[in-house]
């Protein structure tokens, strides 16, 4: 091997090393995050910059900006002081993580049974509302990523099955026929 091919090989490895850190920091910025806003101490969803995040990891540090944030555009000239917590914890601030801790190791408050683990495809458990006197659920999709943390202490978790059904109840109601001797009295 002469030293031209040699050179070529040492650069073409550095430029994958790099194209690595970019795609690792590009991925482990992505995706809303919730964050007490440090001007009013309530949650906030926000979003990273991640292509700037991943630009920057390649040379120094992950410079962390935002993208967006939930209370936008009326503060979107404060000065960002949040995205410290996203660099001390990055999967912790992201919702979907935030989501799969909640459901971890839970029963449906509708059939009892074990919540299997979250993944970002298929179907989608929900949340019981006990403050609504018709305790109708909602799919975790329909809730602002800011809300959560209030919603975690005030909903029960419903495996995927059972809030596909009660979306469908709810959506359909002439549909549905319910033989459940506590729904329809004591007829057996």
């Amino acid at each position: 091997m002469n030293n031209q091919t040699f050179i070529v090989l040492l650069l073409a490895l550095v430029l994958a090393i790099y194209v690595v850190m970019a795609v690792v920091a590009y991925i482990r910025m992505r995706g809303t995050r919730v964050i007490v806003c440090p001007e009013n101490q309530e949650s906030a969803a926000v979003n990273v910059d991640a292509s700037h995040a991943a630009m920057t990891a390649v040379w120094d540090a992950e410079d962390i900006r935002l993208r967006s944030c939930s209370r936008w555009p009326e503060r979107e000239d404060c000065d960002q002081a949040c995205t410290g917590q996203i660099a001390v914890a990055p999967q912790e601030t992201r919702a979907f993580e935030m989501l799969r801790k909640w459901y971890a190791d839970k029963k449906c408050a509708i059939c009892r049974r074990t919540i299997p683990p979250l993944h970002a495809v298929g179907p989608k458990p929900g949340m019981l509302n006990l403050a609504s006197p018709s305790h109708e659920t909602i799919s975790w999709e329909e809730i602002p990523a800011e809300h959560l943390p209030v919603v975690f202490a005030t909903h029960l978790p419903v495996c995927p099955q059972c809030q596909v059904a009660e979306a469908f109840r709810r959506e359909f109601p002439d549909l549905i026929v319910d033989r459940n001797s506590r729904n329809a009295g004591n007829v057996h």
